[in-house]
C-alpha cells in the first residue's frame, strides 16, 4: 500500500509542476508584445538610396503597431502588416521620418535619406 501512495504523491507533484510551468509559458507568450514593442522594416528604398524620379514608392512591414506615420501623416497598414505609400523626393535629398506606435503606447522611429537622380 505505501508504494501506491508514493506514486500518487509523485504524480500530483509532477502534475502541479507541469501546470505551473505551462502557466508561466502562456504568460510569457501573452506578455511578449508588451515587452517587444513595435517593429518597422523598410523594404524599399534603403537609407541613402537614389530614386529614379522625384516620385517613388516606400514599402515595408510593421509588426505589433496600432498606427504608422510617414512625415507625421498616418498611412494604411494591411492585415499582414505590409504598407506601401507613394512619396515625392526633393533635391538635393529628402529625409523621411517613419514612426509607429503600438497598442500600449510604445513608439519606434526610423529615419531614411533619399536622393532623386
Amino acid at each position: 500500500m505505501p508504494q501506491s501512495y508514493d506514486f500518487r504523491k509523485k504524480l500530483e507533484r509532477y502534475g502541479l509542476i507541469t501546470l505551473v510551468c505551462a502557466t508561466f509559458l502562456y504568460g510569457g507568450f501573452r506578455l511578449y508584445p508588451l515587452l517587444a514593442g513595435p517593429s518597422i522594416t523598410i523594404y524599399n528604398p534603403r537609407d541613402g538610396d537614389s530614386v529614379a524620379s522625384t516620385t517613388f514608392e516606400l514599402s515595408g512591414r510593421a509588426l505589433r503597431v496600432r498606427e504608422i506615420t510617414v512625415q507625421g501623416r498616418a498611412i494604411p497598414i494591411g492585415t499582414d502588416g505590409h504598407f506601401t505609400e507613394t512619396l515625392t523626393a526633393q533635391t538635393p535629398y529628402t529625409i523621411l521620418v517613419i514612426s509607429a506606435i503600438d497598442f500600449y503606447g510604445k513608439a519606434v522611429t526610423k529615419t531614411l535619406r533619399v536622393k532623386p537622380e
